[in-house]
């Protein structure tokens, strides 16, 4: 049985600490930060956890909206997209997760962009 990337990397408390540290690069950055004004970052700090260590193998304990639902009415644009995926790469890079499991990641996110980015 292959081991999660969920697993490897320790679980819940790795993976919370790489969105944690993710959304503080997110939130020092002048173009996404005003996507998150008046946002509770503490229920989105958490519900991110959720979806990324479900994606990554872990249990399922997302509950959050429909992803293009959330992002529909922000008007995001390609370029600012990237620069989150950019940012998630280097959180996952800083908590030491190795370049091919970053990849397969980064990979993933990619797959959601029609989802998140608007035409």
């Amino acid at each position: 049985m292959t081991q999660s990337l969920f697993d490897k990397y320790g679980g819940y408390p790795t993976f919370s600490a790489v969105v944690k540290v993710f959304y503080q690069k997110v939130l020092d950055n002048e173009h996404l930060s005003p996507y998150f004004e008046g946002i509770r970052m503490e229920k989105l700090i958490s519900h991110q956890t959720n979806f990324i260590s479900n994606v990554l193998g872990g249990p399922d304990k997302y509950d959050g909206r429909d992803l293009a639902a959330v992002h529909e009415n922000l008007k995001i644009p390609h370029q600012h997209f990237l620069e989150v995926a950019e940012l998630l790469e280097e959180s996952l890079e800083e908590s030491g997760v190795e370049e091919p499991d970053i990849e397969t990641i980064i990979n993933y996110i990619g797959t959601l962009e029609e989802k998140i980015v608007s035409s």
